[in-house]
């Protein structure tokens, strides 16, 4: 689930800020933006950021200065020529002018170096503290979110019963239906040619019918589907891989009901739930 939580906190004269932004995604990959400062906590970060979440793109990025200093920081020189060499080799390629300032030179990852390192255990305390108090800020701003979707989920599960039961209601009305018309078409056929269909014939006929476009199989299997949804979205621990199974089951069960039904009225009917299970799955995209 998309999501931003920030943290900030001082620990004698070091200022320390947190903030953390996630997108989707189907594994959790964290990425992390640290002051030289701060590097020495990097290895750490990933087994933090999994005490909250499970899945998702994380961005991390710590901020650690000391008030009144300039950080001891030096330029790198050797990566600040490398910079200038390809962006002239580039823009002489291209045919552009280059236009920059030291000031934005400096900002380029590498360029400023930190003569000294975060290596106080009691401050790095407080910036794994700091994290974390902003992985919590994050969790509470998506399960807001998370409740608002649930409702939303509860709602077009809703509408999906529906729909299962106008199809059910209508499925045994199509097979009487299907007799009827082929009745009076095989009637009709033979009426000139003198001779007559035996209720037995047609009774066998439509059997064959009604085998071939049952679908209370899976009627009954896309209630399931739907009460494992219920199910899944009272469950406090994290469901979206759940979920994501459950929205692909939904759309096999209604597709093969779509293609084994041969009735216009109930092709209606799928195409709305369809139209449900897609507006799901788009959602499923934000669950973790």
């Amino acid at each position: 689930m998309t999501g931003h939580g920030e943290a900030a906190m001082r620990h004698d004269d070091f200022a320390i800020d947190v903030e953390i932004r996630t997108v989707n995604n189907r594994y959790l990959k964290v990425a992390s933006k640290i002051s030289d400062l701060a590097s020495v906590i990097e290895p750490q970060l990933e087994s933090i950021v999994r005490e909250f979440l499970k899945r998702g793109s994380v961005t991390v990025s710590i901020r650690v200065c000391k008030a009144g200093t300039s950080n001891a920081s030096k330029i790198n020189q050797e990566t600040l020529e490398d910079y200038l060499m390809q962006s002239k080799s580039i823009a002489d390629r291209l045919g552009i002018q280059l236009e920059y300032g030291l000031g934005q030179l400096l900002l380029l990852p590498g360029v400023l170096e930190s003569t000294r390192q975060l290596d106080d255990e009691q401050l790095l305390d407080v910036v794994r503290s700091t994290v974390r108090s902003a992985l919590e800020d994050l969790q509470s701003m998506r399960s807001r979110e998370g409740e608002a979707m649930k409702t939303q989920f509860i709602g077009t599960l809703s509408q999906i019963a529906s729909n299962k039961s106008l199809i059910e209601l209508r499925a045994p009305t199509v097979i009487a239906e299907y007799r009827t018309k082929l009745d009076q078409r095989i009637r009709n056929g033979l009426a000139n040619l003198g001779h007559e269909v035996t209720d037995i014939d047609l009774l066998r006929e439509v059997l064959i019918y009604a085998d071939r476009c049952d679908i209370s199989e899976e009627i009954t299997r896309l209630a399931s589907h739907l009460s494992q949804f219920h199910a899944a979205l009272s469950n406090p621990e994290s469901q979206g891989r759940r979920l994501d199974f459950l929205i692909q089951e939904l759309f096999r069960e209604t597709n093969t009901i779509g293609a084994k039904a041969n009735d216009s009225q109930v092709s209606q009917l799928v195409v709305s739930i369809k139209t449900a299970i897609e507006q799901m799955r788009e959602l499923i995209q934000n669950v973790e």
